[in-house]
């Protein structure tokens, strides 16, 4: 027993020291003293070759160039375990650096031919060749796997291969063939593409052509299916030319015989990135396809927020007069039913926050909540823009009874997140933060990027600008400002605004206040005022969260209102030099290619 127990302590105690032994080794191969860390590993070695320390030893011996001890001690690994085929690509790997070239391509072909129709296997043996550089044969190991199992989608390890060569015409090619045999891979081909695409400069513009190019070919190709034309229009949204984009997308409907889904959700994606005009057509054609289309209604109803958007910013009442009588014919060809609920509701919206009738608004939403058998989600909405309405009227605890509805019956929905969001914002304005920012926490949460943003946000609004000083007073003044805002009563929103500036000289609010008094300048279409603000922002307040967002409107002013492409072309590409992190980044990147002129639009026929 005695004996029996001195045994297993000399054991225990071999054990302990051969793994304090090799944790110094890792030790030093992590540091880069690979001499220190061979002595170490040779010892462990002595008897029998390790799989648990080869990996760190092979890597000391080729970092040393001892080329020859390495491949030694491949050529053990591979008798050994003759069935891990990394082995064999080490051991043909150090037989090429040992100068034996054809005994290495030997050693690798033979690799390869042992290969079985198991897929990880196939990947290993690739991941091993690519991981030496040896691309041609990480090529070879996949079309000899392909051939064994034709049921496996190889081709997108096939896509990396090329990817790590350098050979972007196949590694496209790849991807596409991956899609034409699996579709199912379409979004995962997207997703490594994406990647391809967002290089900066001239590579971009290259990478794009490239893809372009070859989708083409197989576009072309496609008599039954729509994966490459929708692949197609993906590229040319991805490169915001969405009317490349809505000509293939009609090709495809007329070709395939569609209903119109796919230009309807295009022409959700053209309202959602500023490009009415192009909506509105996408809009008519599905509109022109008759009563009897599945979205003749919402095409209407969409075409209408369109317009609706385009004059947002303009004071022309000619054009919201227009756009009245628009809405008016509209609803009395469709009539006022449970399908036109939101056509009523948008109407109501135009009415108070665009003509500033905020009675017939009201009656419009009265009459709409009491249409029978109205969808729940619907009679919520009305319901929001009821609460809205109610708030522009001053009626504040009549909004704050209607966003409580609606919180109630959708706790868990979005639109309870949405009814949550304003009934804080109605704290926030009248000075009660800390209740505010209890809902604005929950909110935080919301599986609504653009909640959880807006709740973002105004939380650290709060934080940022409450805590610093002892007094609410400026907070609460700011917050009225941004009611008055809210209300359209701009004049009255500048005074409070320069209040603060006036009192509370240097207050963290300065570049809040500057921000907001150029959003009310851009309402009332005093252009220079607003880039006055605007870029004392960005000269004074560089280093604050607003000053991206303040350099992008710049940017944008400049574009669309000034037309100075130049001064708008150098702001966008401060926003890439100086604020990389920002959320503008990524449109930013698109509006400085476009105005260098990369990727320009061709007006072709697909």
């Amino acid at each position: 027993m005695k004996k029996l127990l001195l045994l297993c302590m000399l054991v225990t105690s071999v054990v302990f020291a051969q793994n304090n032994q090799s944790q110094l080794a890792y030790q030093y191969y992590q540091n880069g003293e690979y001499d220190k860390a061979i002595l170490l590993y040779k010892e462990l070695n002595k008897k029998n070759i390790s799989t648990a320390y080869y990996s760190p030893y092979i890597s000391c011996l080729i970092s040393n160039e001892n080329y020859k001890e390495a491949e030694k001690i491949a050529s053990k690994m591979v008798k050994k375990y003759p069935k891990s085929l990394n082995y064999k690509v080490d051991f043909g790997f150090l037989q090429k650096k040992n100068g034996k070239s054809k005994k290495a391509k030997k050693t690798y072909q033979s690799a390869i031919d042992i290969l079985s129709k198991q897929t990880s296997q196939a990947i290993s043996l690739g991941n091993a060749f690519i991981m030496r550089k040896e691309y041609v044969w990480a090529e070879k190991t996949y079309l000899k796997a392909q051939e064994l199992n034709p049921s496996y989608p190889f081709q997108m390890q096939m896509a990396n291969v090329y990817k790590q060569m350098g050979d972007t015409e196949k590694m496209i090619e790849s991807y596409l063939l991956l899609i034409a045999s699996f579709p199912n891979q379409k979004q995962s081909v997207k997703n490594n593409l994406q990647i391809f695409l967002n290089n900066d400069g001239i590579e971009s513009t290259k990478n794009y052509n490239t893809l372009k190019k070859q989708l083409l070919k197989f576009v072309q190709k496609e008599k039954s299916g729509t994966d490459f034309s929708d692949m197609l229009i993906w590229l040319f949204m991805q490169n915001h030319q969405f009317e490349l984009a809505f000509l293939q997308a009609k090709a495809i409907d007329k070709r395939m015989k569609e209903e119109g889904e796919r230009i309807f959700d295009l022409a959700d994606i053209f309202l959602d990135n500023s490009y009415y005009n192009l909506a509105i057509d996408a809009f008519d054609y599905i509109i022109k396809k008759g009563k009897e289309n599945t979205f003749y209604i919402d095409a209407h109803i969409n075409k209408l927020f369109a317009y609706n958007q385009m004059i947002e910013k303009d004071r022309n009442t000619k054009d919201k007069e227009e756009l009245n009588q628009l809405y008016l014919d509209i609803i009395a060809k469709l009539g006022k039913n449970r399908n036109t609920i939101l056509l009523l509701s948008n109407y109501a919206h135009f009415k108070a926050f665009y003509q500033h009738n905020l009675l017939e608004a009201a009656e419009i939403l009265d009459q709409a909540m009491l249409i029978p058998y109205l969808n729940k989600s619907d009679l919520a909405e009305c319901k929001l823009e009821y609460a809205d309405i109610m708030l522009l009227s001053g009626k504040v605890w009549t909004s704050i009874l209607y966003y409580s509805q609606v919180e109630k019956s959708f706790k868990e929905n979005l639109l309870g997140h949405e009814a949550k969001l304003r009934r804080a914002k109605i704290a926030y304005f009248q000075g009660d933060f800390e209740w505010a920012q209890a809902q604005l926490d929950v909110l935080k949460a919301s599986t609504s990027k653009l909640i959880a943003n807006d709740a973002m946000k105004l939380s650290l609004l709060i934080t940022d600008n409450l805590g610093l000083d002892t007094s609410e007073v400026p907070m609460q003044t700011y917050a009225r400002a941004e009611l008055l805002f809210f209300q359209n009563k701009f004049s009255e929103s500048i005074i409070t605004l320069d209040s603060i500036l006036n009192i509370y000289k240097g207050h963290s609010l300065t570049d809040e206040i500057l921000f907001k008094k150029s959003e009310i300048y851009l309402k009332n279409e005093e252009i220079e005022k607003a880039i006055a603000m605007l870029e004392k922002i960005e000269t004074e307040f560089f280093y604050d969260i607003l000053a991206d967002d303040a350099i992008f409107t710049l940017a944008e002013i400049y574009q669309k209102k000034i037309k100075d492409k130049e001064k708008a072309k150098a702001l966008y590409e401060k926003i890439l030099l100086e604020y990389k992190g920002s959320i503008y980044s990524s449109l930013a990147r698109k509006r400085f290619r476009k105005l260098r002129g990369d990727n320009l639009e061709e007006k072709q026929t697909l």
